[in-house]
């Protein structure tokens, strides 16, 4: 980490915000390490400068709970571990069809398999459905996501919002049917995001809280 830009400031400053930065950035890389090896939803992952890491999300596993904790103790610099994953399983298989096949999924684990079966398809409408009437419309393209969450049949539902986005620039999206439709990127997040979206439906029937939705 270069630490140049902290050079003006007082030394006991100077060395509270180069410690900050490090947990900053510890934190950022468990995260990343966790997600490429686990299934946790909803991760969040904190760090102190005395490197004790803190752990949340939700898994439907509790090997895999403890995967993760056993995981993060044996990097280096780590001093702790505070581990605050939920498991909640889902009792109930969904109903998953992804460009007009259909899949029954239960975990997340057969969920992120039918993604991985579509991770070179270029375009790919998701509705996952099995929740009470609730659903989740996703489209995918190569780097973005468009979700509408329905409650009911009939509802005019809650879509992605992203305060980052403008309503100028536009991505293309086909669907099933072969329609291609275009949306702004006011309203689309990215496709990290996207898996999230359906892993807590999967979960909880709910929406995903880690990213902005609006009622439509």
């Amino acid at each position: 980490m270069d630490t140049a830009e902290f050079d003006h400031l007082p030394d006991g400053l100077k060395e509270k915000i180069i410690r900050s930065r490090q947990a900053f950035l510890q934190a950022q890389d468990i995260s990343d390490k966790i997600s490429g090896s686990f299934h946790i939803c909803n991760l969040s992952v904190s760090a102190t400068a005395d490197h004790a890491i803190s752990i949340s999300g939700i898994t439907d596993n509790e090997d895999e709970k403890i995967a993760v904790q056993n995981f993060v103790l044996q990097m280096e610099n780590v001093s702790s571990v505070f581990n605050g994953i939920e498991v909640l399983s889902n009792p109930t298989a969904l109903s998953l069809v992804a460009n007009g096949k259909e899949f029954s999924i239960t975990t997340l684990v057969e969920l992120k398999t039918v993604v991985e079966q579509f991770h070179e398809t270029e375009f790919v409408e998701y509705t996952l459905s099995g929740h009470d009437e609730s659903s989740i419309i996703l489209l995918k393209n190569s780097t973005h996501s468009f979700a509408i969450y329905l409650r009911f049949n009939g509802d005019a539902g809650y879509t992605t919002h992203n305060p980052k986005g403008t309503t100028s620039e536009m991505k293309d999206f086909i669907l099933t049917n072969g329609q291609r439709d275009e949306y702004p990127t006011a309203l689309l997040v990215d496709n990290k995001d996207g898996l999230e979206i359906l892993q807590f439906y999967l979960l909880t029937g709910e929406m995903y809280p880690g990213i902005k939705w609006q009622e439509e």
